[in-house]
């Protein structure tokens, strides 16, 4: 999907930053808060869609500059030469704030930084700018934050991101119903009896995406580049299933990073899912409590329990998770990247990285590198795609804290 027309002409360079303030738990290992999906696009490109231009620079952790250059392609921790910069925070939830007047340094109403010029040298520390307004902006601080605000991103998203050639559901495909805007990208295939309801959001359906037969998508919603959704589906409300995924049974408050497959039934609700993951056939989660309380989680296994704010949390599915069928996940899980769950009962609400559960083990074992990539290296393939260096390492650096070594 292509940018819409410049908005902000100045020569000065854009620098999008992640702070490393907010808690997305294993979600950021292998990319920055500004990589994770919002709406149409990630944090990174709704803010370059904002601003006019293109990233000049990346400012990220200094762990994660590698996978970061390698993965969006931007100069990563290295600001070019000048004399001032427009500074964004990378976990901007409202994009149109990254638009402000030359000379203007903008912080939310609690004490935030939002977007601002500054001097070069000052740009890495955004957080001790003196502000010149306060404006009303949303950041993310977790996981929750993004889907949550789908129906808000979706919104602005109409406005940010060129759809394309559109064309109108046609009566043997199905039927819609609603006041709110429905796209179907002119290189979509829609089957016999699908539904689209935009009674209470947009529904987005973009180039290259195949919605089969008796379907049901429920905005505000998006099917992006290149992903199915399968027979009998019930895509509910707030869900955005990123480019190149499959999605099927019952899927709601959830978003798809990419790459990732839910082709069969089961439920999965108010979640997360990475790149790369895999969630076998009759595959349930939970994302609410008996007692109607807070959902409160773990992001990491040395990490404290961390309250939500949410009645409806369910699970955080990170990057190369592998689910097999019939697994079931309590309220407020999070599995670690590279986990394989082959178990019968429900695994602990926290998964850590790699690990291998299975019925026939006493406990955890950790997934052995090797075979790990193997694994990785063989979905990525059936999609053209391989693991580069920098991930490898990254990957690699992982495995050895998980393991100790």
């Amino acid at each position: 999907m292509a940018a819409s027309a410049s908005i902000c002409s100045d020569s000065r360079p854009l620098v999008v930053l992640d702070d490393g303030r907010g808690s997305f738990g294993p979600l950021t290992d292998l990319r920055a808060a500004f990589e994770l999906r919002a709406g149409i696009g990630t944090l990174l490109e709704r803010i370059e869609r904002a601003v006019g231009r293109r990233a000049d620079a990346l400012l990220v952790p200094d762990h994660l500059a590698g996978v970061v250059a390698e993965s969006t392609g931007r100069p990563t921790n290295a600001i070019p030469s000048c004399e001032e910069c427009l500074v964004v925070n990378g976990r901007l939830l409202t994009a149109s704030a990254a638009r402000l007047p030359f000379g203007a340094v903008h912080f939310d109403r609690s004490g935030g930084f939002i977007a601002g010029w500054l001097k070069r040298a000052d740009a890495a520390r955004a957080a001790s700018a003196k502000p010149t307004a306060t404006v009303d902006a949303r950041t993310a601080m977790a996981p929750w934050d993004l889907t949550t605000a789908v129906a808000a991103t979706l919104g602005e998203d109409l406005g940010l991101f060129s759809l394309g050639a559109q064309r109108a559901l046609r009566p043997d495909e199905g039927q819609s119903f609603g006041t709110h805007a429905i796209h179907i990208d002119a290189s979509a295939t829609i089957g016999p009896f699908a539904v689209l309801d935009a009674s209470k959001g947009p529904v987005v359906i973009g180039p290259g995406v195949v919605v089969r037969p008796f379907a049901v998508l429920v905005g505000p919603c998006a099917i992006l580049d290149g992903s199915t959704v399968a027979e009998r589906s019930l895509l509910k409300s707030s869900t955005v299933i990123g480019p190149h995924c499959r999605a099927g049974g019952e899927i709601g408050g959830t978003i798809f990073q990419s790459y990732s497959n839910k082709s069969h039934d089961g439920h999965l609700g108010d979640s997360f899912v990475g790149e790369w993951v895999n969630i076998g056939a009759g595959t349930d989660n939970s994302n609410l409590l008996n007692t109607y309380g807070e959902v409160i989680v773990r992001l990491e296994p040395d990490g404290g329990l961390v309250k939500t704010g949410r009645q409806f949390w369910g699970s955080i599915l990170a990057d190369h998770v592998k689910l097999a069928i019939g697994t079931r996940l309590m309220t407020g899980s999070t599995v670690g990247t590279g986990a394989m769950i082959a178990q019968s009962r429900p695994p602990a609400s926290l998964v850590s990285r790699f690990a291998w559960l299975v019925d026939s083990a006493d406990g955890a074992r950790i997934f052995r590198f090797d075979k790990f990539m193997e694994t990785a290296r063989a979905m990525m393939s059936r999609r053209g795609k391989a693991p580069g260096p920098a991930m490898e390492a990254t990957l690699r650096a992982l495995h050895a804290k998980a393991t100790g070594a």
